[in-house]
């Protein structure tokens, strides 16, 4: 799902905005290192083959972690100020369409069982601890106007490269590892042959990034 990590920067747009920098600063903190966590876990196992083969798992699935991060803070933060219940049930929801992101990359066979499930878990441990720190905070007051700016640009219709993300990964973990082939899961180990990534050669940073 393309609206999470712009869902995540609209989350420290709304707290900034609030005159809550702390929390902002709170949730890029916590955000960048659920983001980091997930780019070096799929770099570790492209450039070295780090992964554990027994129950599939070549890095924490992105989509996943990012739903499952920023969908229940952003369901807590948009009630914040609301009865202690409501705020309950939207975090749920949060949390329920998470599973439903996380289901999805399974059902599409884009990662295993292992990698959407714990890159949910990481991401729901970032959202508990952000909660956590935030919930004694009361005088963080939404702003219904900002919120439904940030809901319509979300809604955005956006067309990127399916496998852009993908390739830089690539491209920094053979360049950090110095090898010519990545590792990959249908054997689980470097492929026959060097990796030619998508691009000219004038287009090309450290030998593998296409810019």
């Amino acid at each position: 799902m393309a609206v999470t990590a712009p869902l995540g920067v609209a989350i420290a747009v709304w707290l900034a905005a609030a005159h809550c920098r702390r929390r902002a600063l709170y949730w890029c903190l916590l955000f960048g290192a659920t983001l980091m966590t997930v780019i070096a876990s799929k770099i570790a196992f492209l450039g070295w083959g780090v992964g554990i083969e027994a129950v599939h798992f070549a890095g924490f699935s992105g989509h996943a972690a990012r739903a499952a991060a920023v969908f229940p803070v952003a369901a807590y933060l948009a009630l914040c100020g609301r009865p202690k219940l409501w705020r309950y049930v939207a975090v749920g929801a949060g949390v329920l369409l998470a599973l439903g992101v996380t289901l999805s990359r399974v059902m599409v066979d884009t990662h295993s069982v292992s990698e959407a499930v714990l890159g949910a878990m990481l991401g729901l441990a970032c959202a508990a601890a952000f909660i956590a720190l935030v919930r004694s905070n009361r005088q963080f007051q939404p702003s219904p106007v900002l919120i439904a700016l940030s809901v319509a640009v979300l809604c955005i219709p956006y067309k990127g490269e399916a496998h852009s993300s993908q390739q830089w990964m690539t491209g920094f973990a053979l360049g950090l590892s110095g090898a010519d082939r990545v590792y990959t899961t249908a054997t689980w180990g470097p492929t026959r042959n060097p990796y030619t990534p998508p691009c000219p050669k004038d287009e090309r940073y450290f030998n593998y990034v296409c810019f």
